[in-house]
């Protein structure tokens, strides 16, 4: 509502002055607020004296939080430039009412200053005509249900279409990528039947609509004699009713969604009864807001508190217990509060107004749905795996005696050590972890020679399945120099440990001129094979130790873990097929690793054995035959690399 009102209004001196070289400026710094507990003061009422006393200086704050519904503003504009369009902006969508007074009172007759026109955008906004050099004086009126967010902004025209454009292609990027997340997460479920997929899809959606409601582009885009905005505002009341509606069914379906992936029943039981109690408040919540219950606006950001409390003491419960899907909730609410924090201290009046206090939200929630996404799709692969990994129990129980199968489990087993280093060393580069220079080339190599070796197996498996029961024959031979293909393999096997979170130390004690005719393919079969086994068995921060030496005509290579260690009757019996030691332990293989690294080494006339103790982890050596090297041969001793 725009009004002149009498010549009478009192004087203050708070009075913002319009220079040439400034297009925008923040009226928080330069106004009065009041606030009517009872929201029955009129126009007329604050320019009499007694009103007029009791406003205050709003020292800048935009936020005023539950304080009051309605708020009193005033300030004095003296225009000092050759501009007399100026546009007037509150920045909060969610205003139930607002009324507007512009009035030069040292006119005759207090003339209103121009014709003022509403403008058509998110934020309540409108056009007014400031004469050169003559104060005139505001009055503004702002009614909210919930918390008193007022930050209001004096612009010229110019100023106020960039703006507006910027806050369009914002929009733009954000909400395009929200529609993208929210139809692959619909696709997926609608695909595998999951119903995590449909609970995070409907939180995308939820919670794009109460942005939309927030930013105020759903009104602007329906416009305000839409039928459907018609239809939300006799539903919901106003738009801030609206906005509360699809924000707590966002954070309902979020719950829903966190159930899935935080498995409370397993890893926090205790937290589990504060999760079911959160989810019979939200429909309680739901319906306060429809039916407008006194105080639901206080009862709404409540509940917003409490599932955040939620969200941080559940995540870090069952990362702590051993949900390791949950560290992608951890990963995704770092940005999202961490952006969303200055919103919600906003509300609270505990920050005022800025970029991220509006936008916040929405820049947190991007990091939020992509971080979601990879954990959405380490369940589903972590499903599929169990999955696989039932599958190919059962094919091992039916057809033991196969040897066509066996040979395809043994591919299958040795593609996934390096797979696991190309899958870890791409996780790495899309998580961020800086790389030294010196050492990124050597990285991309690592994870290059596995793709090479991966590609290898597969056209082994061509060759092996035509083989049936006859055991394949030795591949040709070549002699090479012992010395550097080691310490070559040791270091591609670095990698496997170091990104098990594992340290390593290599020592190579080889005579530089010692020889050994092997296929360097089938032995690094083997040797991958064991350190795969080290990485799986060690501790976390534990260190695996890898050794070569040449004594006897022979070269030996050990690996050596810090697990938990085998009992002696368990020593011998490794090596056979599918033995597994501990069924019910989760680090239990298969077992065909070893087999594979047995058969190997004995084609090529070697032996292999395990030495362990239980406590105190588990050493696998080998030994082949090898070239004695010439007297006067120098020697290669590498230590802790």
């Amino acid at each position: 509502m725009l009004a002149a009102p009498s010549a009478s209004a009192p004087s203050y001196g708070k009075v913002i002055e319009l220079q040439e070289n400034t297009d925008n400026y923040s009226v928080n710094d330069q106004m009065d607020v009041l606030a009517d507990e009872e929201g029955r003061l009129t126009f007329a009422d604050v320019q009499t004296a007694a009103v007029a006393e009791r406003f205050q200086p709003a020292e800048g704050k935009s936020a005023f939080g539950l304080t009051a519904g309605t708020y009193w503003v005033r300030t004095s504009v003296v225009n000092h430039t050759s501009r007399d369009q100026w546009v007037i902006r509150v920045n909060n969508s969610v205003i139930e009412q607002f009324s507007l007074y512009v009035f030069d009172k040292h006119a005759t007759g207090a003339s209103q200053s121009g014709i003022l026109e509403k403008v058509n955008e998110h934020f309540t906004s409108y056009y007014i005509h400031l004469p050169a050099d003559v104060p005139v004086d505001i009055y503004i009126r702002c009614k909210i249900n919930g918390s008193m967010i007022i930050p209001i902004e004096l612009m010229d025209n110019g100023t106020f279409l960039g703006k507006l454009k910027h806050n369009y292609v914002f929009f733009g990027i954000y909400y395009g990528f929200v529609l993208m997340m929210a139809a692959y997460m619909l696709s997926m479920f609608i695909f595998n039947r999951i119903a995590v997929y449909f609970y995070y899809s409907m939180y995308i959606l939820c919670f794009s609509i109460s942005q939309l409601v927030w930013n105020g582009l759903l009104k602007e885009f329906l416009g305000e004699e839409n039928r459907a905005m018609t239809f939300l505002l006799r539903v919901f009341g106003n738009y801030e009713g609206i906005d509360y509606f699809f924000f707590i069914s966002c954070l309902w379906f979020g719950l829903l969604f966190l159930g899935q992936i935080w498995q409370l029943r397993t890893y926090a039981p205790r937290m589990f009864v504060v999760y079911r109690l959160l989810n019979i408040v939200s429909p309680l919540v739901l319906v306060a807001s429809l039916l407008h219950w006194p105080g639901y606006a206080t009862m709404a950001i409540l509940y917003e508190s409490l599932f955040a409390l939620l969200l941080v003491v559940s995540t870090v419960w069952c990362i702590w217990r051993g949900n390791l899907a949950a560290r992608y909730v951890i990963l995704a609410a770092i940005p999202f509060l961490g952006f969303a924090a200055p919103t919600i201290l906003n509300t609270y009046s505990l920050m005022q107004e800025s970029f991220l206090t509006h936008y916040g939200f929405q820049i947190g929630s991007i990091a939020e749905y992509v971080m979601f996404a990879i954990a959405l799709s380490y369940q589903l692969r972590q499903a599929r795996m169990d999955k696989e990994r039932a599958l190919r129990q059962n094919e091992l129980n039916e057809q033991r005696h196969q040897t066509r199968n066996e040979l395809l489990q043994n591919i299958s087993h040795d593609i996934r050590s390096p797979l696991a280093v190309v899958q870890g060393g791409i996780r790495a580069i899309l998580h961020g972890i800086e790389i030294e220079p010196e050492a990124k080339a050597r990285f991309l190599n690592t994870l290059y020679d596995k793709v090479l070796y991966i590609n290898k197996f597969i056209d082994d498996l061509f060759e092996l399945s035509s083989l049936e029961r006859s055991p394949p024959e030795i591949a040709t031979l070549e002699t090479i120099p012992f010395a550097d293909w080691i310490r070559r393999e040791f270091e591609s096997s670095s990698a496997t440990i170091r990104m098990a979170d594992l340290h390593e130390q290599a020592s190579v004690l080889v005579d530089s001129a010692t020889m050994v005719s092997i296929h360097s393919h089938e032995i690094s079969r083997v040797l991958a094979n064991l350190v795969h086994n080290a990485c799986k068995f060690s501790p976390i921060g534990g260190t695996v130790r890898l050794q070569a030496n040449s004594e006897n005509g022979e070269v030996l290579v050990c690996v050596e873990d810090e697990g938990e260690g085998m009992a002696p009757e368990y020593l011998e019996t490794i090596f056979n097929r599918a033995v597994m030691i501990d069924p019910a332990s989760k680090l239990s293989g298969s077992g065909i690793g070893l087999a594979i690294a047995k058969e190997i080494v004995e084609r090529h006339k070697g032996s292999i054995w395990a030495e362990s103790q239980p406590g105190q982890g588990s050493r696998f050596c080998f030994k082949l035959p090898a070239n004695v090297p010439r007297p006067d041969s120098d020697r290669i001793y590498t230590q802790n690399r």
